[in-house]
């Protein structure tokens, strides 16, 4: 067995592995993914002669060797030290010790490893166990090794971030390197037969304080636990060992004392245990009454529980043999015990604790869950537990199961897990629950859990329906539902609409709860919105139905427009923004500050859904970040992620308005960022606001509107969900289209191509308005606020002109830009070409001007400009503009200059000697770049009046 093959053997086979690598007292450690990984670094530091180690356990992560990185553990080991002055004085010596052992306590044969001058002995597990698994199994081990005068290094074996040294190194320890090499190998074992193995060595809990008489026998021979009394006929019929004791008792050949006495173990906890004993010792050719009672005494007092079922087949291997009970118990007392069915605790968290009963052959007592199997209860799970609902989980991606279990001593907690892991064999079952704090005493008796938690759900799924966990809000199921917050508005089949509490994903839960309540009532808040109107603030009228129209936005195919309210401070623009989202929610906690990350702003975005997101102050917003935020959010969507496994993460995903509010333009932080804006300017619509009257008096009337939508929201849009829900979703798609369709008729407005984002606000918010009036939401019809973002749209459409840019102007701001790398090459008719030596550059060479006249008394009338192409297109790109859009109108306009062979020297026919590059032509002679030739006729002479100087 190589290096390799030993460490897939004794370690997990996920997690992360660690090695120790110690030279010259020094020790490093080192983190790897694969166990392949691993054991080239092993091979390779003892090959350069350092001692090299291997941790035992596999870690979650590459943060540390500590118990609390711990992942996965899938052995049980012991170091024997072998040498001088030590228990075994050779190897040999403490591999007979080992052997003895093996051999008294019935153990798995282990792998035995020499790991240079002592002995290491591995169980290798056939499944690895988490730390709270193993822990206990290996602490057990060590204690039947020290119990039964195994002379074993005590820290190794239940030290779970041990490390060792693994097969194929070598210890160099001595002079002569003495190789690690395996002396005999063994099958991997189950983790339940070594458990059975040391079952008298774990640490059960113990209820009360146990008897002790300072008998290690007893205390072996004992489960440590508390059992009620049981019915020992009942006992004695299903338990085949005490059939046979009682069966054989006169026959001395096949009763032995010990296995009588371990039958007095039973009888001890049974009803009237001093009749028991007699009567299963009756007949036995030494029976002395008072000695059976005497015996039976003796354990009741000196034990601390019943003999187990591994204690029985230890006495006799073949007595369990066919036992239908065989692993599900661990003592035969349980067999006649049965426990009072009770009525589930009257403190439980939801109803459907009473409407679904615990499936059988479960049955509820006051000592937990049990299990009844041929009138014999086995434990399932000591606490009680009922079902509270099963869906899908929206930021999980799959479907999840969630229940409520009494902790003791701290009450009804969540248990909340994958639906996979409830079916039959699942190896995340145990882990998940554990995790939650269920740690169960076997194998076998968390199968049975697993077995109850599906059938239970299965009952919950006879009586109610899927409801999912939610982590955005918004429709949902075809915009036949509608989340917001912990509640979600569904509409049934025959129209009406229900309201029903829900509970969100893990993720959304706290906030979901947080910003989607309510407060006062609609007719409060119906009144308010005539201060609107009465003092002439149109554009918060308009904010109010942008935000009212949120939900009509998943309708159509564009997924957002940014509305940014702009102007100087004092005129409401921020309050306009919190009364915008008092329709939905609690408008102090839904509007968005202005400080932000763009992670937190998409994750707001995405749990909004539909329904409006405010920003405030955006004035802060750098003027790079200004285009991406509005294509960003224009899209509806994240930008693509990938997740820790290198798949692509879930984008996160809305449809509805931004309302943004800044001092300075948006528009011109966007021309001030130097790229190309066209795109983005056509996704906002910026309105100009004034400085209003009602704010320039002081600031009482600013309070008051603050102090009233922050103690009344969410009931206006509950109330407009309900009504669009009523309508259903062909209604309301049948409204929008209507609405676009007439809009022009009544405002005489029409829109362009470019300007769909415009109109997509300025329509959708139409048609809200004038509902939210009908449904007595709003007070004031939606015509003066649209008429007066109307009247701003001929600025607006000024703006996109002026900042709009196109090939030329690229082309001048390149030229700009790299000035002082362009070469001027002045050509007249036959003569030489000249090249400006005055403008010679000192570094590379961008730019070539090549001009022509006929004769040196002409103007120059004809030219060129050519540019490296490499250069330039990652140029374009760096300013958002496009390379192929440029060259199409280049093409256009006939101005293409571009050689042939697509190549030319920068250099030729100057001083500067410089091979062939991709170029890019520019015929000079269009109206847009004439003024370089102009320039050019100056530049020539002032050439020539130097060469008259120069001559003089």
């Amino acid at each position: 067995m190589d290096t390799l093959q030993f460490l897939k053997r004794v370690l997990p086979s996920e997690g992360v592995y660690v090695t120790t690598v110690i030279t010259d007292g020094v020790a490093r450690q080192g983190f790897f993914t694969e166990i392949e990984e691993l054991a080239k670094a092993v091979l390779k530091s003892d090959e350069l002669g350092s001692d090299a180690y291997y941790s035992v356990s596999s870690y979650q992560t590459k943060k540390n060797r500590k118990q609390e990185n711990v992942h996965l553990t899938k052995l049980v080991a012991m170091d024997i030290d072998c040498g001088k002055n030590k228990p075994y004085p050779t190897w040999k010596e403490g591999l007979v010790a080992l052997g003895k052992f093996i051999q008294d306590l019935n153990m798995p044969a282990p792998m035995i490893v020499q790991s240079g001058n002592g002995i290491h002995v591995y169980w290798s597990l056939t499944e690895a166990l988490r730390p709270a698994e193993w822990k206990p199994l290996a602490e057990a081990v060590k204690a039947c090794a020290l119990g039964n005068g195994l002379h074993i290094d005590p820290v190794v074996t239940s030290d779970m971030v041990r490390i060792l040294r693994p097969v194929g190194t070598h210890n160099h320890k001595d002079k002569t390197p003495k190789e690690v090499k395996l002396l005999l190998d063994a099958p991997d074992v189950d983790a339940d037969t070594l458990r059975n193995a040391v079952m008298s060595y774990m640490a059960h809990p113990v209820i009360h304080p146990p008897h002790t008489t300072g008998s290690k026998l007893l205390e072996n021979l004992a489960v440590k636990s508390e059992f009620p009394l049981s019915n020992a006929q009942t006992v004695k019929s299903k338990c085949q060992q005490l059939q046979f004791i009682v069966d054989n008792r006169a026959d001395k050949t096949k009763v032995s004392e010990i296995m009588w006495y371990r039958a007095m173990g039973v009888a001890a906890f049974c009803h009237n245990a001093e009749e028991v004993a007699i009567q299963w010792s009756e007949g036995h050719p030494d029976f002395d009454p008072q000695a059976a009672v005497r015996k039976m005494e003796q354990w009741r007092s000196a034990a601390t529980g019943p003999t187990t079922c591994d204690k029985f087949e230890e006495a006799n291997p073949n007595g369990c043999k066919g036992c239908k009970f065989k692993d599900k118990i661990g003592s035969p007392i349980r067999l006649g015990v049965q426990y009072q069915e009770a009525e589930i605790s009257q403190d439980v968290l939801d109803q459907t604790a009473y409407e679904v009963e615990l499936p059988k052959p479960f049955k509820r007592t006051d000592s937990g869950i049990k299990c009844t199997i041929d009138d014999t209860d086995i434990d399932v799970c000591p606490f009680d537990l009922y079902p509270v609902g099963y869906g899908k989980d929206e930021s999980l991606g799959y479907e999840v199961v969630r229940y409520h279990w009494k902790r003791p001593h701290i009450g009804w907690q969540p248990l909340t897990m994958r639906q996979a892991y409830l079916t039959d064999g699942s190896r995340e079952f145990a882990g998940a629950v554990a995790d939650q704090g269920i740690v169960l005493n076997s194998k076998k008796q968390t199968e049975y859990f697993q077995i109850m938690l599906r059938s239970y759900m299965d009952k919950l799924r006879q009586q109610r329906t899927m409801t999912n966990l939610y982590s955005t809000m918004g429709w949902k199921n075809n915009y036949t539902e509608w989340v917001m917050g912990d509640t979600i508005l569904r509409r049934e089949k025959n129209g009406s609409v229900q309201e029903q509490q829900i509970v969100l994903s893990s993720s959304s839960q706290r906030l979901g709860h947080d910003l989607y309540g309510t407060m006062g009532t609609l007719e409060e808040w119906h009144e308010f919105t005539t201060l609107a109107l009465k003092a002439d603030m149109p554009a918060h009228m308009l904010a109010l139905i942008v935000s009212l129209s949120s939900p009509f936005y998943a309708f159509t195919g564009l997924k957002s427009t940014v509305v940014s309210l702009y102007g100087p401070t004092g005129c409401g623009k921020t309050l306009a923004q919190l009364w915008a989202q008092s329709i939905w929610g609690d408008p102090t906690k839904l509007h968005f500050a202005a400080k932000y990350t763009q992670n937190a702003l998409f994750s707001r975005f995405a749990l909004y859904a539909h329904m409006p997101l405010t920003v405030d102050e955006t004035t802060l917003m750098d003027v790079k970040d200004v285009g991406d935020f509005l294509y960003w959010v224009t899209q509806g969507r994240d930008k693509a992620r990938l997740t820790r496994t290198s798949e692509e993460r879930e984008s996160k995903e809305w449809a509805a308005p931004s309302i943004i509010s800044t001092n300075k333009s948006m528009g011109s932080k966007l021309v001030a960022s130097g790229l190309e804006t066209t795109a983005q300017m056509a996704r906002l619509l910026e309105v100009n606001l004034d400085s209003h009257r009602l704010f320039q008096d002081g600031s009482s009337a600013g309070r008051e509107i603050y102090n009233f939508v922050a103690t009344h929201y969410g009931v206006a849009g509950r109330t407009f969900l309900n009504k669009l829900l009523e309508l259903g979703p062909d209604t309301i798609k049948a409204m929008i289209d209507d609405s676009y369709a007439t809009f022009n008729k009544r405002y005489s407005v029409k829109f362009s191509g470019d300007e769909r984002f415009w109109e997509q606000a300025i329509v959708l918010a139409d048609l809200a308005g004038r509902l939210g009036y009908e449904w007595g939401i709003l007070s004031f019809k939606p015509k003066h606020a649209i008429e007066w973002v109307l009247t701003q749209i001929g600025a607006m459409r000024k703006n996109v002109a002026d900042y709009q840019i196109d090939a030329f102007d690229m082309m001048s701001e390149f030229l700009n830009d790299n000035a002082g790398a362009a070469l001027t090459v002045m050509h007249t008719g036959d003569t030489k070409p000249t090249p400006d030596m005055q403008r010679i550059p000192r570094g590379e060479v961008r730019v070539r001007f090549d001009i022509y006249r006929t004769d040196s008394m002409a103007k120059f009338d004809r030219g060129t400009v050519m540019v490296d192409r490499t250069f330039f297109r990652k140029w374009l790109s760096k300013r958002g503009y496009d390379y192929k859009t440029f060259m199409e109108e280049i093409n256009s306009q006939n101005v293409n200059a571009t050689p042939k062979s697509g190549k030319a020297s920068l250099g030729k026919d100057t001083p500067v000697k410089l091979p062939q590059c991709y170029t890019l032509g520019v015929n000079l002679n269009h109206p847009r770049l004439q003024g370089i030739l102009e320039d050019a006729d100056e530049v020539a002479e002032n050439l020539t009046l130097g060469k008259i100087i120069a001559v003089q």
